[in-house]
């Protein structure tokens, strides 16, 4: 199949990009970054700002839309890029491509937190600029396309080696290995889901060989996990000597677990790589490439 990824060197597309290659499938790639090294192994490369309009000839099977401006909780936003890129930029790509089925990366976010688990049928109403701009490309991509052209995949936060180096698991990593505090800016015991990237991957390539599915699928890992258990495990395995840093002005926010049965009954799909075998694998990449 012919398969373009946005966001193609990005931390999920360049081993969303690998995997595909490596099923025998034609990957074409599309990201704001130029080719250099990373463009290897690519059908064709299109270096290309989606905030632009553009134009692209080839037609696809299928269009993966990974690129965003993603939301951190480190450094300054610029909240007008949620809209340029994650809105504009989407319609922009949808104008530009020929294309049997668009999968568009989206976000549990999107979602009224309640306390109450979440399927896909559940009240959204996102509260953030990022996630009120997936909400907003979401409603692009059904104004574009036909209801079976399209897949919404509304994913937790997602980890793995590779990911920004503001998102937590780097951050803590980092700090671990250097002995210094890590801060909790949450209160200590807000639950949190993640996805091992390796896994989205999984369901994506799922999604692809079910070529005719569409509709919202949710992605998850069930199990819940707390900032403190993410922070103390991480510390345990560095051999770190780092304090905790737990603010003690936040307030409890309420958890509404995202609920994953629809992959698994359409697709077969099911999160299998836990907290415990996540930062294992990331200690390994981080001894390889921090500590050769």
């Amino acid at each position: 199949m012919n398969i373009l990824v946005s966001g193609a060197t990005g931390f999920i597309g360049r081993r969303l990009s690998s995997r595909l290659r490596t099923l025998g499938h034609r990957v074409f790639g599309l990201s704001l970054k130029g080719p250099l090294d990373s463009a290897r192994g690519f059908e064709d490369y299109y270096q290309q700002d989606l905030a632009k309009p553009f134009s692209l000839k080839t037609s696809f099977d299928f269009v993966i839309h990974l690129a965003a401006y993603n939301i951190t909780n480190v450094g300054a936003k610029d909240t007008d890029l949620y809209t340029t890129v994650n809105v504009e930029g989407t319609k922009n790509l949808l104008q530009a491509v020929d294309t049997q089925k668009f999968i568009f990366l989206s976000t549990a976010k999107v979602y009224k937190n309640e306390g109450l688990p979440l399927t896909e049928e559940s009240a959204l109403s996102p509260q953030g600029a990022y996630e009120q701009s997936k909400l907003k490309a979401e409603e692009v991509c059904r104004a574009f396309l036909k209801k079976e052209s399209l897949v919404i995949l509304r994913s937790v936060n997602v980890m793995g080696w590779g990911q920004s180096p503001k998102a937590v698991l780097p951050v803590f990593f980092q700090k671990a290995k250097a002995n210094q505090a890590l801060d909790i800016i949450h209160f200590a015991d807000t639950l949190m889901q993640f996805v091992y990237v390796e896994d989205l991957v999984d369901a994506i390539e799922a999604l692809i060989s079910h070529e005719t599915l569409s509709g919202v699928f949710n992605i998850a890992h069930e199990e819940p996990v707390s900032l403190e258990r993410l922070a103390r495990a991480i510390i345990t395995m560095s051999n770190s000597s780092s304090k905790l840093n737990i603010s003690k002005s936040s307030s409890k926010v309420l958890f509404s677990p995202v609920v994953c049965d629809k992959a698994y009954k359409q697709l077969g799909w099911k999160a299998k790589t836990g907290l415990t075998q996540i930062l294992t694998l990331y200690e390994k990449e981080y001894a390889l490439h921090v500590c050769k």
